[in-house]
């Protein structure tokens, strides 16, 4: 499994109607993309960053993702920038000694 971090800058905040459905367009499309276990969104309207966190059963998926298609789609939004990708192996037994959201399937 494979987490795919991503940073950017945001200058809309969590308020603003247009941002707020062109994100939940986005939800609905990211859902679908291959490989993809789960992702959460958040955000810090005050400091104007977001943060996502993807988990994928693959590092190829994960990267096919980050390096593919997220920056364009990502990037396309009014006042998104300084996007940042990183990669990162999960630690299944520490992970799930701490409840974290990954699946018994998933930790095969």
């Amino acid at each position: 499994m494979k987490i795919l971090q991503v940073d950017y800058r945001r200058e809309l905040s969590s308020e603003d109607h247009g941002q707020a459905e062109r994100m939940r367009a986005a939800a609905t499309k990211i859902a679908n993309v291959p490989g993809l276990l789960w992702k959460i969104w958040a955000f810090d309207d005050e400091a104007r960053r977001a943060v996502s966190y993807y988990l994928f059963d693959t590092e190829e998926h994960a990267r096919a993702w980050g390096e593919g298609p997220l920056r364009e789609s990502l990037g396309s939004n009014p006042g998104v920038s300084d996007i940042s990708t990183s990669y990162y192996e999960v630690d299944r037994e520490l992970s799930a000694i701490t409840r974290g959201p990954i699946s018994e399937a998933s930790l095969r």
